[in-house]
């Protein structure tokens, strides 16, 4: 069928994951810099664990979600011996469901990460139960690919739409810089238990 000339093909699938990747890709590298060796260390490991748990225990808030991610964290500091970050400021939930996928985006998009760093934790020592919960489990859930779905959906062309995303992305990837910035004040190099 040819459609009517007037009409406007769909957006082509991608659009929206690309607009996002776009507006959040110096704040990503910046966040990817900080382990640029991987987990090469149980010190790194541990910077790790710490800054993604006090980042999963806001964004839960910021998207309304029960604590999946965060309790498997706080299971992982527990084997780590490692006290949590408090929170910096109150988190409030996010207004808009734009808003609110763009900080599901950062967080479904950790998964593909998370198989590498999977590799990492266990050559430490690591794995499910013992110390790896939250990198196990995440690695292998199906966040990302349920993602893809919901930003195919999304009309890359609506751009109040994509402006909200977009903020809620970068507020998400800022959120995870600071939070992993304090986690290596918190364990310096070489160091991996909590400070006394």
């Amino acid at each position: 069928m040819i459609p009517a000339p007037h009409a406007m093909p769909p957006p082509a699938p991608g659009a929206a994951r690309a607009r996002l990747r776009a507006a959040t890709r110096e704040l990503h590298e910046s966040v990817d810099g900080m382990f640029a060796r991987g987990l090469d260390s149980r010190c790194s490991y541990g910077r790790y664990v710490l800054g993604m748990h006090r980042f999963a225990a806001d964004y839960e808030i910021a998207v309304r979600a029960l604590p999946r991610h965060s309790a498997w964290l706080a299971d992982d500091l527990s084997r780590l011996a490692l006290a949590p970050l408090s929170a910096r400021a109150t988190q409030r939930p996010a207004a808009l469901a734009a808003t609110c996928l763009g900080w599901e985006y950062v967080m479904a998009g950790s998964s593909m990460g998370a198989r590498r760093m999977l590799r990492d934790a266990c050559g430490l020592g690591y794995q499910d139960g013992t110390g790896a919960t939250f990198l196990a489990r995440h690695a292998v859930c199906d966040d990302w690919n349920a993602m893809r779905q919901r930003l195919d959906a999304l009309d890359a062309d609506d751009a109040p739409r994509m402006a909200q995303a977009e903020a809620g992305a970068c507020a998400a990837f800022a959120l995870v810089l600071d939070c992993f910035g304090r986690s290596f004040e918190r364990i310096p190099q070489g160091r991996t238990g909590s400070p006394t």
